[in-house]
Parts: structure tokens; sequence; C-alpha cells
């Protein structure tokens, strides 16, 4: 067996295993590791910006909106990090 295989057959077993899901806006849930989810998490964090932009500075709605974007862009470095994984 090629080392490229191999590798490719390791990769594909830790990522089954690592059970990372999303569930994108239109209601489908895809690996974290995919490209939806890496364009959900894109769209969805320009979204937050452009609602957050519109709230006032220190106001609580403010506030929550830098918290959701924590989260979001938590979760899209985890997504491009899988992603370039899988692409090795």
């Amino acid at each position: 067996m090629k080392e490229s295989t191999l590798r490719k057959y390791i990769k594909s077993i830790l990522c089954e295993s690592m059970d990372d899901s999303h569930r994108c806006l239109d209601g489908a849930i895809v690996n974290l590791s995919s490209k939806e989810c890496y364009n959900d998490l894109c769209f969805r964090i320009d979204d937050a910006i452009q609602v957050r932009d519109s709230y006032p500075l220190q106001s609580d709605s403010r506030d929550h909106y830098n918290g959701v974007l924590k989260v979001l862009r938590r979760k899209l470095r985890k997504s491009k990090k899988s992603l370039d994984n899988t692409d090795i």
C-alpha cells in the first residue's frame, strides 16, 4: 500500500471518529471538515458582523453579538484546520 493512500485512509478514519457535525442555515447537517460547513460559517460571520454593527457601542445587544462572533470564529478556525488536513 502506498504511503499517500495509507495517509488518506487514516485521515478518513480519524474524521469519522471525531463526529464533528454542523447544522447549516438550510437545515442540512454536514461534517465540520466540509466546504459547505466552512462557507456557511463565513456567511454567518458576515451576517452577524452587519447586525452587530447596527447596534450602538456599549449596548447589551452588541456584547451579545460579540460573543456569538467569538464562538463562530472559533468554529471557523476548527473547520478550516479540519478542511486543510483532509486535503493532504
